[in-house]
């Protein structure tokens, strides 16, 4: 006899032996048993999931000699021809190569004979997608009104293609992809059977390859035996095939290069990124394929992260939780864990956000190697995220330092009208405007000296009345406005100028409306200009924040 590869050799014969489809084989066995039978069935997914050995498990089902029956005999004559695809009533047509309105045609002639031996005549269309839009038209009336003893199975990748007249005549079912442990756990007994021994770490980099096709991951499979099969004089089953042998057999990079390549970005270690990339180039790995594996780590990572902060991981059912959204062993689960326990949601954001661009940029160039690097590059380079409220509150204890207070809590900003107080004999400034525009600028330097940060905001100050006892200020800008308005600053306000008027003076601030620049008084003391002469307070900032002046802009009060 012929040899059969290990996708046919092994392909599900019952219902049970539908690997991750539980939902399609529960639904589709009790629709047997209580005699619901629809007349078209459509089933949908990617491939190598079940879909057409589900329609041929149904077909057994439905004209096997003890059934209708939810577990056919596969002995009869009926399931033994269905199997070997020589049963008359049982018609499996490729959508692709009988695709046009004559064919149709001719399935709607053949549908009104009756079956030759068997209870049903059984139509099942692959890849039914590939089906003109003419011909669809032509079997709408067949389909939703078929003879009692013909029942249709559509199969199809790409259910979108179908035209919702078709739709909406079939009983819809959607096969998922299969999930990475029952895949392992398919692939282990198969290997047991075959004599070939492989590690789990084997057998899990197979299932992860597979991408939660079966059939995919029985062709690899397949690929494996090839390579295990023994030599002259050697005995079967004498040579393990672990995680690493593997890597040579496919020709994939190893799993830990991801995790090098991210522990490299996470440091913002660029020449060790390059480094490893040379060493995934000197090996002959497939650079768009770890490009691909690269974008969904840092997704894993960013997941791990999520719930990690949503608290989900002190859940009794975390394992469920890890399981549904990450699809991926104990072991590593616990090692993205590790990976993640000093980074911010916001870092892995980006970090995923820029390595998604970049394997855009790398699925399209001719050099993809260079796009990978440059991309590695820019990961390694990121600044690092910091939060809003820490970014706050390192601005508030800058600006406390700066106006020589320790306290950095911040306070209540009422009003400020301060009360006159009792004038004392000294000389008096002079009224006139030049003699009070004179001393105004020599408070200002005075200030300057004593508390630059202070002075930085009385450069946007004009004052309004300079008598004995009394400093009357008028602010435009709010925000200096509600600087002098701080309890703390006007408290040191009034210290200064009582220090330099030599008497205590009653320090009031008030806001003004906003005066043109020809009609304003040029202020005096440090002040922030289009030509980059920034105060102290400005100049720590950028400095801490890595920014740069663009424009300058007043905000009326």
């Amino acid at each position: 006899m012929s040899y059969l590869v290990l996708a046919r050799k092994w392909r599900p014969q019952r219902f049970e032996d539908i690997v991750g489809q539980e939902h399609v084989s529960r639904t589709l066995r009790n629709a047997i048993s209580a005699g619901r039978l629809a007349h078209a069935y459509l089933f949908t997914g990617v491939r190598g999931v079940g879909k057409t050995s589900a329609a041929r498990i149904l077909a057994k089902a439905l004209n096997c000699e003890q059934g209708p029956t939810p577990d056919p005999c596969d002995r009869c004559t009926h399931c033994s021809e269905i199997v070997k695809g020589s049963s008359m009533d049982v018609y499996e047509i490729d959508g692709a190569s009988n695709r046009g309105i004559d064919e149709v045609r001719q399935i709607i002639e053949n549908v009104r004979y009756q079956p030759a031996k068997s209870r049903f005549k059984i139509y099942i269309i692959d890849e039914v997608h590939q089906v003109t839009r003419d011909a669809f038209n032509a079997l709408l009336k067949t389909l939703e009104e078929p003879p009692p003893f013909v029942k249709f199975v559509l199969a199809t990748t790409e259910p979108h293609r179908l035209p919702e007249t078709i739709l909406s005549r079939c009983q819809r079912f959607d096969f998922r992809r299969i999930p990475v442990r029952e895949i392992v756990q398919r692939l282990r007994g198969i290997a047991e059977s075959e004599n070939v021994r492989l590690s789990d770490g084997a057998l899990l980099l197979l299932a992860r390859e597979a991408e939660g096709s079966m059939r995919d991951a029985q062709s690899l499979l397949e690929q494996v035996l090839s390579y295990a099969l023994p030599a002259a004089g050697e005995a079967k089953g004498t040579e393990q095939i672990d995680e690493s042998l593997l890597h040579d057999i496919l020709g994939i990079a190893e799993r830990r290069v991801l995790y090098d390549l991210s522990r490299a970005v996470i440091g913002q270690d660029a020449k060790r990124c390059m480094e490893l990339v040379a060493d995934v180039v000197a090996q002959g790995y497939d650079l768009p394929r770890l490009s691909r594996e690269l974008t969904e780590h840092f997704r894993n990572l960013l997941v791990t992260r999520l719930i990690q902060d949503q608290g989900k991981e002190t859940d009794d059912r975390r394992s469920s939780v890890f399981t549904r959204l990450l699809d991926l062993p104990d072991q590593e689960v616990d090692d993205l864990k590790n990976q993640v326990a000093d980074l911010s949601v916001d870092a892995l954001m980006d970090y995923f956000r820029f390595m998604a661009d970049g394997d855009q940029e790398i699925a399209r160039s001719p050099y993809p190697r260079f796009a990978l690097e440059a991309a590695l590059a820019r990961l390694a380079t990121l600044p690092k995220t910091m939060d809003i409220s820490e970014a706050l509150e390192r601005l508030e204890v800058l600006q406390r330092k700066l106006t020589g207070s320790g306290n950095t809590r911040p306070l209540p900003q009422p009003a400020i009208n301060a009360p006159a107080v009792k004038r004392t004999d000294v000389d008096p400034p002079s009224e006139s405007p030049a003699d009070n525009e004179e001393v105004w600028k020599r408070f200002v330097e005075f200030v300057t000296k004593e508390k630059k940060g202070l002075a930085a905001h009385l450069g946007q100050v004009r004052p309004l009345e300079i008598a004995p006892g009394q400093l009357k200020m008028g602010v435009e800008d709010r925000y200096h406005l509600s600087y002098f308005q701080d309890p703390e600053n006007h408290s040191l306000l009034k210290d200064l100028a009582r220090r330099f008027f030599s008497q205590d003076v009653a320090v009031v601030v008030t806001p003004v409306p906003f005066q043109k620049e020809e009609s304003r008084v040029a202020p005096a003391g440090p002040v922030i200009s289009a030509g980059g002469s920034e105060t102290d307070l400005v100049q720590e900032a950028l400095r801490i924040f890595g920014g740069s002046i663009r424009e300058i802009k007043k905000e009326n009060a």
